[in-house]
């Protein structure tokens, strides 16, 4: 059984989003987004806490 789906958006100024199952590929690109776009350094149980369950 697949995992639930997932979402993280970023600012709505930026408008980055993503939906995914896999919660380690969604933290890693949340990361890498933060990284790249904001010059942030976030941690997987940041992003865990952004995270919202899609219906």
């Amino acid at each position: 059984m697949k995992q639930a789906l997932k979402n993280v958006s970023c600012d709505p100024v930026c408008g980055f989003s993503i939906t995914s199952h896999d919660e380690r590929e969604l933290k890693a690109i949340v990361m890498t987004h933060a990284k790249k776009a904001h010059h942030m350094d976030m941690t997987g149980r940041e992003v865990e806490g952004m995270m919202k369950m899609v219906a």
